[in-house]
């Protein structure tokens, strides 16, 4: 073939469809947070009789030219069905292939029935085939489009609108047409400059506002990855993933590494995640209005300030999938060098920072609405939030933004914490700190005039000692098997409010006066190094002493230590 243009042109396209020389190659599209991916699409390859693969750019257009195109949108289309069928029989299904529909197939009053009747053949599902179009087609007839536009929609096919931003109308085009993706030019990630990435990130996130899912062509390098995946792109495909693969070449990748596909199953999970919007132009205000239920699991949700993370939840376990470096810096804030050494300290499921974040997150999946605990680690105060996100067999994913108190207004907010921390210590006669594994106790606070029972030299000495000279003879005896130390993780463990609890007669400070019935409680904290646990004792208004009384003296049960 010495020119495609030329009078043979059309005899010559004939017989490379006859003679199987016009073949469909397949380039995957991957998911940026897992790394597999869920569809490939279809492009349209030419082999000369000699084997030469002619270039799309010398024969496309002809065919557009000459009227034929749509014969090569068809036959593409039933290459890629084939290959559905096929990856189906040897059990490893691709959720999606994606075909490109011409201007001119448009034309054709049949096109409709055309494509449904190859997918029909092939036992192919409607939602399987995304067909991917440019702009162009709107601008020219937008009135037969639109017509055939909802066709598609209505009969549960995916629109993919292709090469976003090369036209001169895609935001009238979005405003118009519900798109299921857009993917972006590959002209954007040429070079990524300064302008050209705040381009790209505004166009993500307004894409995200409306609900559609966003794809980048052309991605070559690990860094565009990166920077993709930072901006909460949700596709991507290039040759930094494949190059477009001849059939074979497909099958033989698909069996060498099955665990690369995404399973069909999967897809509308990731696709809810994908909502998530990293990146937005006012992003306190949109999270702090934004209100998930669980009959809307596609909500948007953007950050404050860009310290989220996406963590992925089973029965037993917390894995991130992704975390934002301003997430990342926050955890380094708490001690933590990487996501794996908070899932290492949470691998613990007896430790309190697991029975915390597991009870945000359980309170996060019951509500679908954002759950938030305030806490000190390590002596820095933090706020986590989490909030349900989508669920599949087994796992849940949750969106967590994490806020450590380091910036003016936080400071701030944590000196006011500490002055309500102060006032409430006021409310309470007595606070002590225990610390089992260095056999101490230290008093934190007193209202009374007391001596330092927590000098003495070993735990339980001070115990005895405090015991002696300020709990109740008839109490004594109980008051010790409740501070038992060696049985108390497993009784804050076991009560509801993962805290223990009881009444003593008490006199704490006052030695020659009767004794007066006080509430004991013991709570464990989070501690870096070990086990802490605090005592706080707070005594019972003088009208309720005596109904107490009367309660133990009927039934003494009722103070029985569990």
């Amino acid at each position: 073939m010495n020119s495609l243009k030329d009078a043979n042109f059309l005899a010559e396209f004939q017989e490379a469809i006859e003679g199987g020389r016009i073949r469909a190659f397949f380039q995957p599209v991957y998911r940026s947070l897992n790394q597999r991916f869920f569809a490939a699409e279809a492009l349209a390859r030419w082999f000369d009789p000699s084997g030469r693969m002619i270039s799309p750019a010398e024969f496309i257009p002809t065919l557009e030219e000459n009227g034929h195109i749509f014969e090569l949108d068809m036959e593409i289309l039933r290459q890629a069905c084939a290959l559905y069928e096929e990856c189906r029989r040897r059990g490893t299904p691709v959720a999606g292939l994606s075909v490109n529909l011409s201007r001119q197939d448009f034309s054709h009053a049949d096109l409709f029935e055309k494509v449904c009747g190859i997918l029909k053949a092939h036992r192919v599902p409607h939602d399987a085939i995304k067909l991917e179009i440019t702009e162009s087609l709107m601008i020219e007839d937008p009135e037969t489009f639109e017509k055939v536009f909802r066709h598609f929609r209505d009969a549960g096919f995916s629109v993919w609108l292709d090469d976003f931003g090369s036209g001169y109308s895609s935001l009238n085009v979005l405003q118009n047409y519900s798109f299921d993706v857009i993917k972006f030019d590959m002209l954007f990630l040429r070079e990524l400059s300064f302008r050209g990435k705040e381009m790209l990130a505004s166009m993500i996130s307004m894409a995200k506002s409306l609900e559609i899912h966003t794809l980048a062509e052309g991605v070559e390098t690990d860094e565009q990855r990166e920077f993709l995946l930072a901006l909460g792109c949700e596709a991507q495909q290039g040759f930094y993933y494949a190059r477009p693969m001849a059939r074979d070449a497909f099958l033989e990748m698909i069996d060498r590494k099955p665990e690369i596909v995404e399973k069909p199953e999967e897809v509308d999970y990731w696709n809810r995640i994908g909502r998530v919007n990293f990146v937005n132009p006012n992003p306190m205000k949109e999270f702090a209005e934004r209100r998930v239920t669980l009959t809307n699991l596609s909500a948007r949700v953007s950050s404050y300030d860009g310290s989220i993370a996406l963590v992925e939840c089973t029965r037993d376990d917390f894995k991130y999938i992704y975390a934002t470096e301003g997430y990342r810096e926050r955890l380094r804030e708490l001690g933590f060098a990487t996501v794996g050494g908070v899932e290492s300290a949470l691998s613990n499921q007896r430790s309190y920072q697991y029975l915390m974040i597991r009870k945000l997150v359980l309170d996060a999946l019951k509500s679908g609405e954002i759950q938030t605990v305030e806490y000190a680690y390590k002596d820095v105060y933090f706020r986590l939030s989490a909030l349900f996100i989508a669920r599949r067999e087994g796992r849940a994913m949750i969106l967590m933004r994490l806020n450590t108190f380091d910036s003016e207004r936080e400071v701030e907010t944590a000196g006011e914490m500490l002055k309500s921390s102060s006032a409430l210590l006021t409310t309470y006669d007595l606070v002590v700190m225990f610390y089992p594994e260095r056999d101490a106790a230290k008093r934190v606070f007193t209202s009374n005039n007391m001596p330092e029972y927590d000098r003495e030299t070993s735990m339980e000495r001070s115990l005895k000692k405090f015991c002696e000279a300020e709990v109740d003879m008839m109490d004594q005896a109980r008051y010790l098997r409740f501070l038992d130390f060696s049985t108390m993780p497993e009784r804050v463990e076991k009560s509801h409010q993962k805290c223990i609890q009881s009444l003593f007669r008490m006199k704490l400070g006052r030695p020659d006066q009767k004794s007066r019935w006080y509430s004991a409680r013991v709570t464990q904290i989070p501690s870096s190094t070990e086990p802490t646990f605090m005592l706080t004792v707070q005594s019972i208004q003088e009208n309720l002493e005596q109904r107490i009384d009367q309660m133990v003296g009927d039934h003494p049960e009722l103070l029985a230590i569990r």
